[in-house]
């Protein structure tokens, strides 16, 4: 099914044209989605079926069938009149069933809903009972059989005009359906309204996830989508996580509502720089972003989220994924207008590897790993005289523990960054430029030959014994690689009288909290061991 959509803002503004089958409009709270789903339906006014956010979760204890076609219009419509035509009954919709306020009524028909899955089920046992059809499969029945497969902790029991609900494999505990938690009802209701819909309906559904948990969402509204396969899905969100769970579905970035029927939006295309839930995440930034190594729980994070407050951070696990999606977000910052950064991990990266990454938007941590920064010298006196202490004596044995530390490992150490240095210059061989496979080896032997390994092994030898002889501080933050060990070693927990390393690093993210002198100086610290563009 084609449709237009709404206006969309840009120079010329236009009504872009798409083939509906599921479309996800997802966007910030006061973007303009639940009037961008009203403008849809105002623009297919007969097609469509829509199931507004603010709406009644009363499910009532008990109801009395009608004829199917007044309970069918009434859902549909609002209400019902006789002697007048579908047509006659549509013109008024917005007043019956939206109370004149097409974007904001509170949507009170679970009642309606219920009258119709009873009607039907009323006249479907009678058509049967009569020899007029085969036993059915009614409406009720699909909403029972979804709603018991989504919580198969409960079952429903159908009655004349009334539902009862009860624990699974205790039908003594039988009560009113009307008493079921909100997540329960709102999950009948949504299979309900769907499973009532006519046929080759547009159904909208405006914040799917309501009171729904996580963990039901995505199994729900597969379910209901293979149960009406005839109808079309438009679904109003901000929750990326629902929009990312409709893997198929068409994807529409609202950015926020300009009047007059105009919005601000931008159609996400097929072909993603990056995986399309980042790539939500990212559009929905009011801030540049700053992606990350580790994830939410990493040391990174914690630090870094007190100290860059002007950013969105988010971690992505390795270092590769930082530098790739900065890479595919900048190269289409003529679609959106995030500003993207990278912050990783020193390691041991090379000066010139550096240089590179930073001129494409990867900032480099100037130490080793996120860990070290806790031992640079300002934040040890700090945090010394925070607890007072005397910082100067605290911070000079630490040096002097650390330096005595990195010279009883700087074999392994040379060790480890021999092999990352190797490995990077191996993993380089694979961009072979000969396409002759007679000359290939000779390729891969000449620039295996061209590392000059003995040569390597003692540039890397003299750099970490020179630190040793000029006790360069802060060339052993920079050059020791060795996670969970520094500070232990240092003894600064018991120069401090801290428990341990644990109650260390909390005292420090605790004090990076406060807005006060020892905050900020601890942040710009922090922020001086980053390297950027200048």
């Amino acid at each position: 099914m084609k449709i237009t959509l709404p206006a969309k803002k840009g120079n010329p503004n236009s009504n872009p044209i798409i083939e509906l089958n599921q479309l996800v409009v997802v966007g910030a709270n006061g973007s303009g989605k639940t009037r961008f789903g009203s403008r849809i339906e105002q623009m297919n006014l007969g097609q469509t079926h829509r199931i507004s956010a603010q709406k009644s979760l009363s499910l009532p204890r008990e109801v009395s069938p009608k004829s199917k076609k007044r309970a069918e219009k009434e859902l549909y419509y609002g209400w019902y009149q006789e002697t007048y035509t579908d047509a006659q009954m549509l013109a008024h919709k917005n007043a019956q069933r939206w109370g004149g306020r097409f974007d904001t009524h509170l949507l009170n028909d679970f009642d309606k809903l219920m009258v119709l899955l009873h009607t039907e089920e009323y006249e479907e046992a009678l058509n049967y009972k009569e020899g007029r059809r085969e036993k059915p499969v009614t409406k009720m029945d699909i909403v029972q059989k979804i709603w018991e497969a989504v919580l198969p902790h409960r079952k429903l029991f159908k009655k004349a005009g009334i539902i009862e609900a009860y624990l699974t494999g205790n039908e003594q505990t039988k009560y009113n359906a009307s008493d079921l938690s909100d997540g329960e009802r709102v999950i009948f209701y949504l299979v309900g309204e769907v499973v009532c819909a006519p046929r080759h309906s547009i159904i909208i559904i405006d914040e799917p996830e309501m009171h729904i948990h996580k963990s039901l969402v995505k199994s729900l509204f597969d379910l209901i989508e293979i149960e009406r396969e005839d109808c079309s899905f438009i679904y109003l969100t901000h929750d990326i996580d629902f929009a990312f769970s409709r893997h198929s579905a068409l994807k529409i970035w609202t950015k926020g509502y300009s009047g007059e029927n105009l919005w601000d939006y931008e159609i996400l295309g097929n072909e993603m720089p990056i995986p399309e839930q980042l790539y939500l995440e990212v559009l929905g930034s009011r801030k540049p972003i700053l992606f990350l190594e580790g994830d939410n729980s990493s040391i990174d994070y914690e630090l870094y989220q007190h100290v860059y407050t002007g950013f969105t951070l988010k971690p992505l696990g390795s270092c590769e994924k930082v530098i790739q999606s900065v890479k595919a977000l900048n190269e289409q910052n003529e679609f959106h207008t995030i500003q993207s950064f990278g912050l990783i991990d020193r390691d041991a990266r090379l000066d010139d590897e550096v240089e590179n990454l930073i001129s494409k938007d990867i900032w480099v941590l100037n130490v080793a790993e996120a860990e070290n920064l806790f031992l640079s010298k300002d934040i040890v006196k700090s945090i010394g005289s925070y607890l007072g202490k005397n910082p100067d004596y605290v911070f000079d044995k630490v040096k002097e523990n650390l330096i005595k530390y990195f010279n009883d490992q700087i074999e392994p150490q040379i060790a480890l960054h021999y092999k990352s240095i190797l490995r990077k210059k191996l993993i380089s061989l694979s961009n072979l430029e000969s396409k002759d496979i007679n000359t290939l080896n000779d390729e891969i032997d000449a620039d295996y030959k061209a590392i000059d390994k003995p040569n390597l092994l003692e540039k890397i030898k003299a750099k970490f014994q020179n630190v040793v002889v000029e006790k360069d501080y802060d060339a052993i933050l920079r050059l020791f690689n060795l996670k969970n060990a520094l500070i232990p070693n240092s003894k600064l927990c018991e120069l401090i009288g801290i428990k341990n390393k644990t109650e260390y690093i909390k005292l420090v993210l605790s004090l990076l909290k406060k807005n006060d002198p020892i905050s900020s100086l601890l942040k710009s610290e922090i922020d001086k061991r980053v390297l950027k563009k200048k």
